[in-house]
């Protein structure tokens, strides 16, 4: 027998059922893949962008402009997709949230947990402009000769 405050007993309750059991497990694998799969996503959209850019890209690289800068732009892009992102899911969040209180299910939208999704989506962002940079190098200025 033990006593747990109300505090202690919730998050024990909580560490069971997603570290002990399968349901939970599989709540975790499916975080997971959900995440993995936006980020080759968002990975494969800035590789497209990025090509669909070459000609600009090698004109750039032609004038001069070091290539550390352009994988720079690649990244910096990613970023402000993120936070695009972040700018739009809030007000979803907060809809859907507020659906689901007038079902009878209260969502626990706490500050913290906003905050370490929004940080997740950006590190999957930035991850994915990572990913996408290997689109540059297949620019060449010697392209625009052709």
């Amino acid at each position: 027998m033990s006593v747990f405050t109300k505090k202690e007993f919730s998050f024990r309750s909580r560490m069971h059922w997603l570290t002990k059991t399968k349901a939970g497990l599989a709540i975790g694998y499916a975080a997971a893949l959900g995440l993995l799969v936006g980020m080759v996503v968002t990975s494969q959209t800035l590789y497209a962008a990025t090509m669909s850019s070459m000609r600009e890209y090698a004109i750039l690289l032609a004038l001069g402009i070091p290539r550390w800068r352009l994988r720079w732009t690649v990244v910096t892009q990613a970023f402000w997709i993120g936070i695009f992102g972040v700018i739009v899911s809030f007000p979803a969040t907060f809809i859907l949230a507020e659906l689901a209180s007038q079902m009878g299910v209260t969502p626990q939208l706490s500050p913290e947990l906003l905050g370490a999704s929004s940080l997740v989506t950006l590190v999957m962002a930035v991850a994915s402009g990572v990913l996408a940079l290997r689109s540059l190098r297949q620019i060449e200025p010697i392209n625009l000769l052709r």
